[in-house]
């Protein structure tokens, strides 16, 4: 009896399983991940953070830089502006002592450099007041001493110069050249200071940019190291969830592929989604027929019924057991089949139900061998009438007639007086009586043979085939083992009766001249085989005994049955050549019986 509740509960577990350990799995993944999402978002902020540092100390570096590039250039503006200060007053001494008016192109240069100088000078220094002062109290004694210079070379030139003037403009001269030499040197150190002061922050801002630098490193590196550590504790965890899913789906994929059931799994639209090789072999199809397509679009009108059962099983999550559905096939118009079907809900990753598991048992071997049973039992019982008719018939018309004949006979006895009439009563008696003790002993050996019980088979079969032979006119060669043995008696009784009824039938349906039996036996079965040469059996006849058998007489439905009882194997093969009939029956049958009456005995 199948086990319904057993497949039941393996299969909703396997449907069960893999879900129930992915939303274990999905909950630590998820305390995992939102470790991960923590770290990774405080990376990024550090790392912002690092880096909006590291810019403002960028800045405040290159602002460094470019103030000590400033204050040197300014320095250098300096420098040039007294050396252009040195290269006029040279010029004009030149000249005066030797009178070459070439010698007034240095002054010259300088009298048009210095203006640009002082230019530029003020341009780098506009934000410091204090600086734009000084250079303005030195643009004027600069452009004093320049207006000296020009004064004293213009009298050289008118020839109106003397020794008192140039020795005064000589002292005056000297007197701002040292105001200026004074006021240059003090912004010359003023800036020195300043460039040693900036040159300071330079390096302050440099180190401290490194410093953060090296900080935003080990910032980054450790947050790196945090992070590949989760991503290898996640990983390690998706290696264990992924086997624990593959071995999920490998106890899945075995018990699909290796169950003899039919397996199938629906989705919410009721197509099917997967199936094993029995469920669309059950159907005649193959599986690419039915994946991907619903339940209405592969069995029809019989499927839409259907479908409205199992949407109701969605809805209510209650299993349907038991269900025997019957239906053609959807290839095979007139081929009907029935199947004994379980329909169970599978939850999804909400809990809601979203897919229907299918179990599915061919059963039509078995309703067809029921109805099989229910036929031949019927048959048998008119069998049986028929039988009671012709036996009663036989002894009406045979036995009978002698017993009323005898009677007539011992009336007529009675009432003569003759003795000579009495001796040919008497003598015609007896001679009624044998002919009653004959038949009756031909129909008890019809009937049951005494030579089965008390010689076995061998001696029971050679007397039953001398006899057809000798009522039929139908000569039949009897081949048996010269050491057959003693069988079980359900082996003798079932090896007598498919030869009997296959004699029976070469008579009244083959018309064949002749026919060969022919008995082996081995250490493991023993086998006979009965052919004759007639016409052969139709092929609806052999379609049938091929298929379920439903429709076949009761002589091939007899014999089939009594061999697979005993766990043998029935053969018919026939042509317009002749049929032949094998029956293979274990020996193992004998030694079972054989210890049964033992243990009775015992």
């Amino acid at each position: 009896m199948w086990s319904w509740a057993r497949y039941y509960n393996v299969c909703s577990a396997l449907a069960s399983a893999v879900p129930a350990g992915c939303r274990r799995d999905a909950d630590m993944t998820f305390s995992v991940r939102g470790i991960a999402w923590t770290a990774f978002a405080v990376a990024v902020a550090v790392l912002v953070a690092c880096s909006v540092f590291v810019f403002r100390a960028a800045n405040r570096l290159s602002s460094s830089e470019a103030a000590v590039g400033h204050t040197r250039e300014v320095a250098t503006l300096l420098e040039n502006i007294a050396g252009e200060i040195f290269r006029a007053s040279n010029s004009a001494q030149n000249f005066v002592l030797t009178g070459d008016r070439e010698l007034l192109g240095g002054y010259d240069s300088a009298v048009n450099q210095i203006p640009n100088d002082l230019r530029q000078l003020r341009v780098l220094t506009s934000e410091n007041r204090e600086r734009n002062q000084q250079i303005d109290s030195l643009q004027a004694d600069i452009q004093s001493e320049l207006a000296l210079i020009a004064g004293f070379i213009q009298s050289h030139r008118k020839g109106t110069s003397n020794i008192d003037a140039d020795a005064q403009m000589a002292r005056d001269t000297a007197v701002v050249q040292d105001r200026i030499e004074a006021q240059l040197q003090q912004i010359q150190e003023e800036e020195g200071q300043l460039l040693s002061a900036r040159q300071a922050a330079s390096r302050n801002n440099y180190r401290h940019t490194l410093i953060l630098i090296a900080i935003s490193v080990l910032v980054a590196l450790g947050l790196l190291a945090a992070q590949m550590f989760l991503l290898n504790f996640s990983y390690s965890q998706y290696r264990k969830t992924e086997y624990a899913a593959r071995q999920s789906r490998e106890i899945v994929n075995a018990f699909f592929a290796s169950s003899t059931v039919g397996f199938g799994i629906l989705d919410s639209q009721l197509r099917y989604t997967r199936v094993n090789d029995v469920l669309p072999r059950m159907a005649a199809m193959q599986p690419e027929d039915l994946l991907g397509k619903s339940v209405p679009e592969v069995f029809g009108i019989r499927g839409s019924r259907t479908e409205t059962v199992l949407r109701n099983l969605l809805r209510t999550g209650t299993p349907l057991l038991d269900r025997e559905v019957s239906t053609e096939l959807p290839r095979k118009p007139g081929q009907v089949r029935h199947w004994l079907v379980n329909y169970f809900p599978i939850p999804g990753e909400t809990g809601a139900f979203t897919q229907v598991g299918i179990i599915t048992v061919d059963v039509t071997a078995r309703r067809n061998a029921e109805e099989a049973l229910r036929k031949l039992s019927g048959r048998l019982l008119g069998i049986q009438d028929q039988e009671r008719r012709r036996i009663a018939r036989e002894l009406h018309d045979s036995l009978g007639q002698y017993l009323a004949g005898l009677k007539i006979a011992l009336e007529l006895l009675g009432g003569s007086p003759s003795p000579e009439k009495n001796t040919e009563l008497l003598a015609e008696c007896r001679d009624i009586l044998e002919k009653s003790i004959t038949e009756t002993r031909t129909l008890s050996h019809l009937l049951h043979p005494p030579l089965l019980d008390e010689a076995g088979f061998a001696s029971a079969a050679s007397w039953f085939v001398n006899g057809f032979s000798q009522r039929s006119g139908i000569p039949v060669s009897l081949d048996l083992p010269p050491d057959m043995p003693r069988l079980s008696e359900s082996v003798e009784i079932a090896l007598f009766r498919i030869l009997q009824e296959s004699l029976t039938n070469v008579h009244r349906h083959s018309q064949a001249p002749s026919a060969e039996i022919k008995v082996e036996s081995d250490a493991e079965q023993i086998t006979m085989e009965i052919t004759d040469h007639g016409r052969g059996m139709p092929a609806r006849v052999l379609q049938q005994l091929q298929g379920d058998g439903t429709k076949l007489g009761v002589g091939l439905a007899g014999m089939r049955e009594r061999v697979h009882e005993l766990g043998g194997s029935f053969e018919v093969t026939s042509n317009q050549g002749g049929t032949t009939i094998r029956a293979s029956i274990p020996l193992s049958v004998r030694e079972e019986s054989q210890t049964a009456g033992a243990t009775a005995l015992g």
